[in-house]
């Protein structure tokens, strides 16, 4: 049923352990397609497994994107996951998903909450995606309240017809595809209210960068193409502020108070302004603030 697709650059260690641990899996309906994106040292694959492994990998590096497109390319199955190689799935996230896709079969995207680990400060919380009603292109301007790739599951052939991932894009691809998502007037989707996915978030970490150019690009790329009433541009100019904050709120970073500050300037949110002052102040108190809200 399920084809899962794992992008991965020079972590060889983390795409077996993330193999070894999908034999967790109550129900063994999918295969894995593993995309090398041209790491240095080659991605090697060191045992096999009770479910089908492909491993691909790009002539040159080509991004997350479209490595994430040459697997769904290669994928047999009629349903595509992602997942990235320092997450995790639920043990009956299968199991789950394919229950409601046969219970739901006009569904062809689905989609639920993630489990989001903050390795460094030692919590957790749960996403709160919106429910398909409320799945607008204005909502979507305002805040991704879809979630990231491992959050997602779509019907192959529904992934072709939206043109899969935008290869222009060095950042925001999952966001970018969010909003095509939900701009299709054939999309058709089913919330599970269950936390399938986990995620780590490590807040210092080297391959977090505080250059935004690439995210500043896409922001223009993605204003472009999607952003056309007076409405979406007042949720998008919120909306772009925190997505250049996010980095440098997880590099610990004093600057992100600017643009969370710049955000209340524009909604007038109490919350906006409480966030700005925490943030200046300490930005680890900051990030600790998702225990409680």
């Amino acid at each position: 049923m399920f084809s899962i697709i794992v992008p991965s650059y020079n972590r060889n260690t983390e795409v077996n352990a993330l193999l070894a641990s999908l034999e967790n899996q109550t129900v063994k309906n999918f295969e894995v397609i593993v995309v090398d994106d041209c790491s240095q040292n080659f991605i090697k694959i060191d045992r096999t497994f009770s479910f089908p492994v492909t491993l691909i990998r790009n002539e040159i590096n080509s991004g997350a994107a479209q490595s994430r497109n040459v697997g769904a390319n290669t994928a047999k199955n009629d349903w595509l996951l992602f997942l990235d190689d320092d997450d995790r799935f639920a043990d009956n996230k299968c199991e789950v998903l394919a229950k409601t896709i046969v219970e739901n079969p006009q569904a062809n995207f689905i989609y639920h909450p993630a489990k989001c680990n903050m390795v460094n400060e030692g919590f957790s919380y749960v996403t709160s995606p919106l429910p398909p009603a409320q799945l607008t292109l204005d909502n979507m301007l305002l805040a991704n309240k879809i979630g990231g790739m491992p959050m997602l599951g779509i019907k192959k052939d529904f992934f072709f017809e939206l043109g899969g991932l935008s290869t222009e894009l060095k950042s925001l691809e999952d966001y970018d595809f969010v909003l095509k998502l939900v701009s299709s007037p054939n999309l058709k989707a089913i919330l599970v209210d269950q936390p399938l996915s986990i995620c780590s978030f490590h807040t210092k970490r080297a391959s977090v960068s505080t250059n935004t150019a690439n995210t500043e690009k896409a922001i223009e790329i993605i204003r472009a193409n999607y952003v056309k009433t007076v409405r979406q541009t007042h949720n998008f100019s919120l909306n772009a502020l925190y997505m250049l904050a996010y980095p440098n709120a997880m590099n610990l970073s004093r600057k992100a108070a600017t643009y969370y500050f710049e955000m209340f300037k524009k909604s007038h949110s109490l919350k906006h302004l409480i966030i700005a002052v925490v943030t200046f102040i300490s930005p680890s108190l900051a990030i600790n603030l998702k225990r409680f809200v």
